[in-house]
């Protein structure tokens, strides 16, 4: 990340229970403080006091629409805790009508999803040997993190994944806004000789004047993705010229209904629109694919939906299958592709023996209820 190597991860497991005996489940996904302001503890205060008691409790789970506008209504940001809530509503509503939930999303434009590997700001060596097994596994895209240690650093980590990976690969580079304006004009002019594909968020969130200033002045195309969490930001961002892409992790947008917004703004704007995680389970992973596979406008890039991999260490899944995941069934990665589950609902098993050894010391399920 743009300030530093994340060396755990802390999220919650969201059930939600019908009268008709059907239970939805979601994964939050991994939380970052510092991306999003979220936190294990603030996405379960805000579930078990406002969400669950105010807007869950007696509404009927179909009416999704009318429950996120509540949600939005009842607690203002707080958008991860209440996309955890939306994949729980979306996999009751295709259990319920024994469907996959991507054919509530608009039916399957792709059967599969092709893939980036993130690579850590590392040292040298150990960045162009994780690349190397990436692409022998089948990605043809790589994004390394940049932005938390010196910029020469950096700009030698691009050179060699370029001299390594020739031309046929594409490379991003994410700096978390981990640069100030000058410091990315600087490093960036440096790097436009490597045919960078794209740089994500390479300024602080709140520098939109400063991300336009910086476009107009590299030749690298610029992805927001900090900057861009609610439909007013991305509005801003087009207006002021500021990028020639999107970041959308679903869980900033505040789940898979506002996803479906977000990116159809994008959309109107012509501007392309990757997919990131927060290095969730196979739960988490399952839930984004059906977005993913659905969207016509998301199928046309490559996305980064990893959190399985990246946690069980693994560069797919078919030849070591992953056993230990809070998913009984975890999503098929096969040679840098993603598919979608095909079950009802989201499709996922919860590996319940799996979630109990993962429980963080101190915590213990809560039940909200009348």
């Amino acid at each position: 990340m743009g300030g530093g190597i994340e060396q755990g991860s802390a999220g919650i497991i969201v059930k939600i229970h019908t009268d008709e005996g059907i239970t939805g489940i979601g994964d939050s996904g991994g939380t970052s403080a510092w991306y999003r302001g979220e936190s294990q503890d603030s996405m379960m205060s805000v579930i078990n006091n406002v969400l669950a008691p105010s807007v869950l409790l007696g509404e009927d789970p179909f009416n999704i629409e009318k429950i996120v506008a509540r949600m939005d209504h009842a607690a203002r940001d707080n958008n991860q805790a209440k996309a955890t809530v939306d994949y729980a509503l979306h996999d009751i509503v295709g259990k319920a009508l024994g469907v996959p939930v991507y054919q509530l999303l608009g039916g399957l434009t792709t059967e599969k999803i092709p893939l980036g590997y993130v690579l850590p700001g590392a040292a040298t060596d150990e960045v162009v040997a994780m690349a190397k097994q990436a692409i022998q596994a089948g990605f043809r895209a790589l994004k390394l993190k940049v932005g938390a240690g010196k910029e020469e650093a950096d700009i030698e980590n691009v050179r060699a994944l370029r001299e390594m990976a020739g031309d046929d690969i594409e490379i991003f580079i994410d700096a978390n806004g981990g640069w100030h304006y000058y410091q990315a004009l600087m490093v960036l002019k440096k790097m436009e000789k490597y045919n960078l594909a794209m740089v994500e968020q390479p300024v602080p969130w709140w520098d939109i004047d400063g991300m336009a200033r910086l476009r107009a002045k590299i030749g690298i195309p610029v992805f927001a993705d900090e900057s861009a969490q609610e439909l007013s930001h991305l509005l801003a961002i087009i207006q002021k010229n500021a990028a020639d892409g999107f970041f959308i992790k679903i869980p900033k947008a505040g789940g898979l209904l506002k996803s479906q917004k977000w990116v159809s703004i994008a959309k109107a704007a012509g501007l392309p629109v990757v997919c990131g995680c927060m290095m969730g389970s196979g739960l988490e992973a399952a839930a984004y694919t059906h977005l993913l596979v659905a969207d016509e406008w998301l199928s046309r890039l490559v996305h980064e939906n990893l959190g399985p991999l990246h946690i069980h260490d693994v560069f797919e899944t078919v030849s070591k299958p992953i056993k230990d995941d809070v998913a009984i069934n975890v999503p098929r990665y096969e040679n840098g592709f993603l598919y979608p589950t095909t079950a009802p609902g989201i499709g996922v098993e919860l590996n319940e023996a799996v979630v109990s050894k993962l429980i963080t010391p101190g915590k213990s399920p809560t039940v909200i209820s009348k």
